[in-house]
C-alpha cells in the first residue's frame, strides 16, 4: 500500500435487510454516531471475533471431554472399592479358615495323643 492510500477512506457495502438496517441505525443513535461510524466500529471490535469463538469452541469441546474423563474416573473408582471390598472379605474368609484348621489340627494332635495314651494303657 502506498503511503498517500494509508489514510485514504474506503467505501465497505453490505447488504441487509430493511429491519436489520433500522436496528443498526438505532445503535449507532445511541452512540451517537453515524451509521457509518458506528460500523467501522463495530468492525474494528469484531477483527478477532471468530478467533474467539472457535476457541469458545475449543474450551467447549474440552470440557466435555474432561466430563467423560470424570465419569470414567469415577467409574473406575467404583470398580476399585468393589474390589477392593471383595478382596478384603476374601482375606476374612482365608483367615477364618487358616483359624479353624489350625483349631482342627490342635483337635487331631489332642486325639492323638489321648489314643496313644489308651494304646500304652491297654
Amino acid at each position: 500500500m502506498k503511503k498517500n492510500d494509508q489514510n485514504r477512506i474506503y467505501g465497505i457495502t453490505s447488504k441487509v435487510t430493511a429491519i436489520q438496517k433500522a436496528k443498526f441505525i438505532q445503535e449507532a443513535k445511541k452512540q451517537n454516531l453515524s451509521l457509518s461510524e458506528w460500523m467501522c466500529g463495530t468492525l474494528d471490535m469484531s477483527i478477532n471475533a471468530y478467533e474467539d469463538i472457535n476457541k469458545i469452541t475449543e474450551v467447549k469441546q474440552l470440557q466435555e471431554d474432561n466430563a467423560e474423563k470424570d465419569k470414567q474416573i469415577k467409574s473406575l473408582c467404583s470398580k476399585l472399592e468393589i474390589n477392593k471390598l471383595f478382596l478384603d472379605l476374601k482375606r476374612k474368609k482365608n483367615l477364618h479358615q487358616d483359624k479353624t484348621i489350625m483349631e482342627l489340627e490342635d483337635e487331631i494332635k489332642k486325639l492323638q495323643r489321648k489314643l496313644g495314651y489308651y494304646r500304652n494303657a491297654v
